[in-house]
């Protein structure tokens, strides 16, 4: 339902004394203001603790026609009471598992494509190694190792962020995965979102959700990784076929470790290194999404982690973050991608919108969960993500 916003001064008037009793013991208000849309902005004091107050708040003020956004502004507490009652519309079940479908297929044949020996070069290239792979089903079953490592990760990466949504009443979708068609990708897939479909009620909501997904993906990620690794040679890199050049993945501390947990020894070391199965390579992608589902911007995991725990604060992070993508794609070597992530971050958004109570804020263990979640993307952090080690 929606007010109407041409209440004359009689109505408005009438408005402000159903308002003032709505809010009776929850928030005593001295001033108030409307806009030309109809919102309506007061200004007063919390007579109970937000995180409590805010529930109770809502369901009266929907009762109006409004909900209400909860800030601080001025030194006072603020209601934006918006002419407009949220609706919740059905779960979009069909699109998802569409997606998903085509998802698995992608990776699928991409893990399959990454087994074959030979360069794919031209389209006349493309053309024989995608017949070498439909023409044999033991060459596309190839695939299977590394298309199950990463929509392992990745799927229970997105469940993190659903289950807890749903545990915290948050209207969220089913992820939508996102497929990829070899060639132009070295993964099969971009990730999944999950589209939140209205606000979220306070910053540990915000934290919440936004930690999820990674701590979920890692905590079946790194296992992974192990014994991906566990079953991959290292060594010098093997001379390219003609006329290409092979791709090397990127070293992050967290995966330096691990190198080092199963062979012993830092690595790269000179010319030596480690040679991925396909199981380590759907598990070091899976560390790579991860890590930039945590770049620290708009509503990616990270920027939700960022305005957890510093509100608006997180504005100046998110920008600052931009720049160093662009930094480093402009002066590091084999590094042009984070070019392409600046101007992403630029066009989803770098500010994360406020939730619905802000003025709520973290207690001391979710302050701690928040830079816990900062230091796993520093942990993860990769400068150069993909180099060129040969042709």
């Amino acid at each position: 339902m929606a007010l109407n916003v041409t209440l004359g001064d009689a109505d408005r008037l009438a408005m402000i004394g159903e308002v003032r009793a709505a809010l009776a013991g929850l928030l005593a208000f001295e001033r108030y203001a409307w806009d030309e849309r109809g919102t309506l902005t007061l200004r007063g004091h919390l007579e109970a603790p937000p995180e409590r107050a805010y529930g109770e708040i809502r369901a009266r003020m929907e009762r109006l026609g409004f909900t209400p956004f909860l800030r601080r502004a001025g030194g006072e507490d603020e209601l934006l009471a918006v002419p407009e009652v949220i609706q919740h519309t059905p779960q979009r079940r069909v699109l998802p598992a569409a997606l998903f479908a085509a998802t698995i297929f992608t990776t699928l044949l991409t893990g399959a494509l990454n087994e074959l020996p030979e360069c794919v070069g031209d389209w006349a290239g493309i053309q024989r190694t995608l017949g070498q792979v439909f023409g044999s089903p033991a060459a596309l079953a190839a695939g299977i190792p590394f298309a199950a490592t990463l929509l392992t990760i990745l799927f229970v990466h997105e469940m993190g962020h659903y289950v807890v949504g749903r545990l915290r009443r948050a209207p969220m979708s089913l992820p939508y995965f996102i497929p990829l068609p070899p060639f132009i990708s070295f993964t099969g897939t971009m990730g999944a979102v999950i589209v939140q479909r209205e606000p979220m009620e306070d910053r540990r909501t915000v934290l919440e959700i936004g930690i999820a997904g990674p701590l979920a993906g890692l905590a079946v990620a790194v296992p992974l990784l192990l014994y991906g690794l566990s079953i991959s040679s290292i060594g010098a890199p093997p001379p390219p076929p003609p006329g290409c050049q092979l791709v090397q993945e990127g070293n992050s501390l967290l995966y330096i470790a691990a190198k080092y947990l199963v062979f012993g020894q830092v690595l790269p070391a000179g010319n030596v290194d480690v040679w991925l199965s396909p199981v380590a390579m759907g598990a070091w992608i899976g560390l790579l999404v991860t890590m930039l589902n945590l770049l620290p911007v708009g509503q990616l995991d990270g920027g939700h982690i960022a305005y957890a725990l510093l509100g608006r604060g997180a504005d100046y992070l998110a920008f600052a973050m931009i720049g160093v993508c662009f930094a480093l794609g402009v002066l590091v070597p084999d590094a042009t991608m984070w070019v392409f992530w600046g101007v992403l971050a630029l066009l989803i958004g770098p500010r994360h919108p406020p939730p619905l109570n802000d003025i709520s804020r973290l207690g001391v263990g979710h302050v701690a969960l928040a830079i816990f979640g900062l230091v796993v993307f520093a942990l993860l952090f990769m400068p150069t993500p993909l180099r060129t080690v040969g042709g």
